[in-house]
């Protein structure tokens, strides 16, 4: 018999509020498709760089012809692209969610998540808190073409204006709707929130 699920979401009530955690979801196929894939980029970029650097010392400044331009343009995008996909891997190896209810905003914050700035929300202006599941899709060379391995996938949503701010990226429904009975017991937010 199966044991019930424990959920992944550490939920602490503070003298302010409450702290949620949550930990980035494992996807071990994409993690290991994401390490050979950076063993294919250092291979790449070290081969290609050290064309480069051999071609430049040998023949000199010469001028900057076409190869020349082409590798400069092919080896930052290429460091730009190796980049990305090196914090996508520590986002999923290490990364957290840290959201801070209290009764003045919802913040989020995501640790160990390079290039993220904490985002803090009035909850006066926060309405129509959901849960939404929306599933990983891990498809190359079919008609999407979204990058959905990299997009916020977010289960728990509101609205904020005229824009979907979303979190607990990869928590199952039921957790996620765990989390939202608890914030609405809570007495942080009211039915305007929900509305």
């Amino acid at each position: 018999m199966e044991r019930p699920y424990d959920g992944i979401a550490i939920i602490e009530q503070t003298p302010n509020g409450y702290q949620i955690t949550i930990p980035a979801k494992k996807h071990v196929p994409v993690m290991m498709f994401l390490s050979l894939w950076l063993v294919a980029w250092a291979v790449g970029f070290m081969f290609v760089g050290s064309a480069y650097l051999n071609d430049f010392f040998n023949n000199g400044t010469k001028g900057l012809g076409f190869d020349r331009l082409f590798t400069i343009v092919w080896l930052a995008g290429w460091a730009i692209v190796g980049l990305f996909v090196i914090k996508t891997l520590l986002w999923y190896l290490i990364g957290k969610e840290i959201i801070l209810l209290d009764r003045e905003q919802i913040s989020i914050a995501r640790k160990n998540d390079i290039f993220f700035r904490d985002k803090a929300f009035d909850l006066r202006e926060v309405k129509h808190f959901h849960v939404e599941e929306e599933p990983l899709e891990f498809i190359f060379l079919s008609r999407r073409n979204d990058l959905s391995l990299f997009k916020n996938r977010g289960t728990i949503r509101f609205e904020y204006g005229f824009k979907t701010i979303k979190f607990a990226n990869d928590m199952d429904q039921a957790e996620a709707n765990h989390i939202l009975e608890t914030f609405r017991s809570s007495g942080y937010l009211n039915s305007a929130n929900f509305d």
